[in-house]
């Protein structure tokens, strides 16, 4: 449809007259006449005018066919996506900055760009993060999109952080919402029916991986000093504890994604007990380790969980990091570190690590 024609529409769709829209803009109602011939159009000067007195984007007035290129838009974003799952850093980037160069206005593909350099770069070490600052900087003074604005807030203090501008990262980090504002908090007590009940479901899996990834964190967390908060006996008493919330929610072992959780809990108990040569019981939570290893590897991303926590909904899929997938990941550990040579004169060696290879995938 040409931009006459689309005029046209608009005019009579807004029960308006050539002359009243004439005098609108300024000009006779002879010009507007030719813009809906097609004789003339439209100067470009006009045209933000037009978009105000008819209440649609240029877009809409151009013609440009929004609903294809939503399409486009959405096929890149998927691509890019399915990328990243792979680990495939690089090609996640590439897609992305192809997307941008042909829709250098969609505020979706500039975040979901941004995202994609931070993922990237922080995996190389490298610490200039410019075109992240330039991309999410843009969004937040153009983009109206709350969701989109604090995607890129996230983003843009990530890309802070890597680049070691932390006071910069703390500031922004205050314009996020607390925890208790969030949509789903509010919602919590107001969700109802059928309709209702999958959204239910997806805050609980948020939930159960933000207490188990935190009760993970605490374990980590240092004094000013360096010094670890716990002792080495409460961490393994934390770390046991995330698996048996695991095991606890998940009776059916339809952990899913959360299997990585449960993978590197037993990872650090097992480092723990093999720095006290405590070999026997290392080797009980190297095993559990290798199990949800593998459990992660090999669940399908559509399937359904039938624990019921989450009976019916799927968690979908995972990112693959750079060492590869968690078998492979747990698999270079054992064959490279130092820690695990101990371990490497054990008959049960040959047999953890030909589980591990039947199933180990690099990016």
């Amino acid at each position: 449809m040409s931009i006459g024609s689309t005029i046209k529409r608009l005019r009579r769709e807004k029960d308006m007259t050539q002359e009243q829209l004439a005098e609108y803009l300024g000009i006779t109602s002879r010009a507007v006449s030719q813009w809906e011939c097609d004789r003339t159009a439209p100067d470009i000067s006009q045209i933000p005018a037009l978009c105000h007195i008819f209440d649609v984007s240029s877009d809409v007035l151009l013609g440009i066919d929004i609903e294809k290129n939503n399409e486009e838009i959405k096929k890149y974003l998927d691509t890019a996506r399915n990328l990243c799952h792979q680990g495939k850093w690089e090609e996640y980037t590439a897609i992305l900055r192809e997307a941008n160069k042909k829709f250098p206005r969609d505020y979706k593909i500039m975040q979901a760009l941004a995202d994609a350099i931070v993922c990237e770069y922080s995996r190389k070490g490298f610490k200039e993060y410019d075109e992240v600052f330039d991309l999410c900087n843009r969004i937040l003074a153009e983009c109206t999109d709350s969701i989109i604005r604090y995607e890129a807030i996230r983003t843009l203090a990530l890309a802070y952080e890597y680049a070691g501008k932390r006071e910069e990262m703390l500031k922004l980090s205050e314009e996020m919402p607390k925890s208790h504002f969030s949509y789903e908090n509010f919602m919590l007590y107001s969700w109802k029916g059928d309709a209702d009940f999958e959204k239910r479901q997806s805050y609980i899996s948020y939930l159960i991986c933000q207490l188990i990834s935190a009760i993970g964190c605490a374990c980590g967390h240092r004094h000013d000093d360096d010094k670890m908060i716990y002792a080495t006996e409460d961490r393994v008493k934390l770390h046991k504890l995330q698996v048996d919330l695991l095991e606890l929610l998940f009776p059916d072992k339809d952990y899913q994604y959360l299997a990585q959780e449960g993978e590197i809990a037993c990872g650090h108990i097992a480092i723990i007990l093999i720095r006290n040569n405590d070999l026997e019981n290392a080797w009980k939570w190297l095993e559990k380790s290798a199990d949800f290893a593998i459990n992660m590897d090999t669940y399908d991303f559509d399937a359904a969980h039938t624990s019921p926590s989450l009976r019916g909904y799927s968690s979908g899929g995972w990112i693959m990091e750079a060492e590869g997938n968690r078998s492979q990941s747990m698999l270079n550990w054992l064959t490279t570190d130092d820690e695990a040579a101990v371990l490497r004169v054990d008959p049960r060696y040959k047999t953890l690590v030909d589980r591990l290879k039947a199933v180990a995938k690099k990016p």
